[in-house]
């Protein structure tokens, strides 16, 4: 099964965020949402360098491990998608995913965080259901 995976060159990076309004304009994301973000290591020193960071669409995945309505799924691609319909907005993936992929809408208040968004790999969304992939 082949595997799909977003490559940075770090070299080439110069910290523009172009990829990230891209990515927001793209899909239509709501505010406070952003799927991509570039991050910069070791800033202010001779070795800094930026990369674009998104979902790692990860072979174990631990926002798949914790959720528990089971709203994740994997596509043939490895691309890991979420059914919204099944997303309470409890929080676990958010905390278990070590890239902070799985975000929640700003607009809501404290307490009431929606239903989670991620990186779809641009694979047009998620599905509706699982059922439809």
């Amino acid at each position: 099964m082949a595997q799909m995976k977003f490559m940075c060159d770090a070299e080439r990076c110069i910290e523009c965020n172009g990829c990230v309004t891209a990515c927001k304009n793209a899909n239509d994301v709501e505010w406070g949402i952003q799927r991509r973000r570039v991050v910069t290591l070791n800033d202010g020193e001779a070795s800094e360098m930026s990369i674009s960071v998104a979902c790692m669409h990860c072979d174990d995945a631990p926002c798949m491990a914790v959720c528990p309505t089971d709203c994740f799924y994997k596509t043939d691609d490895g691309i890991v998608l979420h059914d919204k319909d099944l997303c309470i907005g409890c929080g676990y993936c958010l905390y278990a995913c070590p890239f902070g992929a799985p975000q929640f809408p700003q607009q809501n208040a404290f307490g009431e965080r929606g239903k989670m968004d991620k990186c779809t790999f641009c694979a047009g969304g998620p599905a509706e259901s699982k059922e439809e992939e």
